[in-house]
């Protein structure tokens, strides 16, 4: 049987349905299901919450320690994430992507004094 040359939008791709494995906030950073992403609401473990997916510029807190200029790549290392979904500060990094170290966002503002930094998302391009 041959493959169909027909194709069906199934959704705009900018966020999309994950089922948690633990109780996570909602407007987090999450890793779930295989996406990093921003949470759309808070949930609790079985239940499904949208993950944003999209390149938006989002503001992001990022620890203290963790120096960020204008055009630098922040990423999460999955091995810190231990169980929850939503990294603790020291999955944080500007270490050298690899399957572990996964991009965040690309800065579009330096850290300010409160430790936001503004970035777009740039996970799972």
């Amino acid at each position: 049987m041959a493959v169909s040359t027909e194709i069906y939008k199934e959704s705009d791709g900018q966020a999309l349905n994950v089922t948690l494995s633990y109780p996570t906030q909602g407007k987090a950073v999450a890793y779930v299901n295989g996406w990093l992403g921003i949470t759309e609401r808070s949930g609790n473990s079985g239940e499904q919450v949208g993950l944003s997916i999209g390149r938006v510029e989002y503001q992001f807190e990022v620890p203290s320690g963790l120096a960020v200029a204008i055009g630098e790549v922040v990423r999460i290392d999955l091995t810190a994430l231990g169980s929850a979904h939503t990294p603790p500060s020291a999955a944080y990094n500007k270490s050298a992507a690899s399957a572990t170290n996964i991009d965040l966002f690309k800065a579009t503002a330096a850290k300010d004094a409160n430790n936001v930094v503004t970035g777009v998302l740039i996970a799972n391009a």
